[in-house]
């Protein structure tokens, strides 16, 4: 029978670098596969990415404000965390090559996902923009009155931590918790399962977010599909 083991990581801490490298070690895996599509995978690999206003005029305005955001965040606090945003599943992919491991590339398009994020309506977008500016503005102030961090980011946050998080998000942002999260669990587990009639045993990179309904999704039977990205 197949085995498969979930990694889960923060795309923005050193720890998942480290957490990726020993259970590869420990693993030995014949396929490790990553929480990336190939088109993704392709732009972080040459740095780029599609331009702001291409960006805007496909997303529509509430959309892209959400999509910049995020992006501006994720990449602020890489730069001060001296990690490009992501490095976890690019090591994971040159870990692969250097010892001859089939790569998989599991995760939805990213654009699927934000035509996805386009149909959620605007009020709840911009609910979600507000609460995430919110939060970072209190955690700006806790830090100049306690001088230090809310979270030590060069670690990946603890399980319970990243459970009242994805509650929350369920519970007062469901359509874009949908989109974000348990519709690309389902499209993830769905290519695990058909690597599973592959590989013996398969290590998994994914976000920490993603790990407890990936967990209980991987109990189900598994849908026929095609062969998911491979490289």
């Amino acid at each position: 029978m197949s085995r498969i083991i979930l990694v889960p990581t923060s795309h923005i801490a050193r720890e998942s670098l480290e957490r990726v490298k020993a259970a590869v070690e420990k693993e030995k895996p014949d396929c490790i596969a990553v929480e990336l599509d190939m088109h993704r995978y392709r732009a972080m690999k040459i740095e780029q990415s599609v331009s702001g206003w291409e960006m805007l005029r496909q997303l529509g305005p509430s959309t892209w404000l959400v999509y910049a955001l995020f992006r501006r965040i994720q990449k602020s606090l890489g730069k001060s965390m001296n990690i490009l945003p992501g490095a976890e599943m690019m090591s994971a992919v040159r870990i692969a090559a250097r010892k001859h491991i089939k790569v998989a590339f599991i995760d939805q398009d990213i654009r699927m996902t934000f035509l996805n994020i386009r149909d959620v309506s605007t009020l709840e977008k911009l609910r979600l923009v507000w609460f995430v500016i919110k939060g970072l503005a209190v955690g700006w102030i806790y830090q100049k009155i306690k001088r230090k961090p809310v979270l030590d980011l060069s670690k990946v946050p603890h399980e319970k931590l990243i459970e009242q998080a994805m509650t929350y998000l369920r519970k007062n942002f469901p359509n874009i918790y949908r989109a974000l999260v348990s519709e690309r669990d389902q499209y993830m587990v769905n290519n695990l399962k058909v690597l599973s009639g592959e590989f013996k045993t398969i290590v998994a990179v994914i976000g920490a977010g993603h790990k407890k309904g990936m967990e209980k999704l991987l109990s189900t039977r598994p849908r026929k599909r095609r062969s998911p990205q491979a490289r």
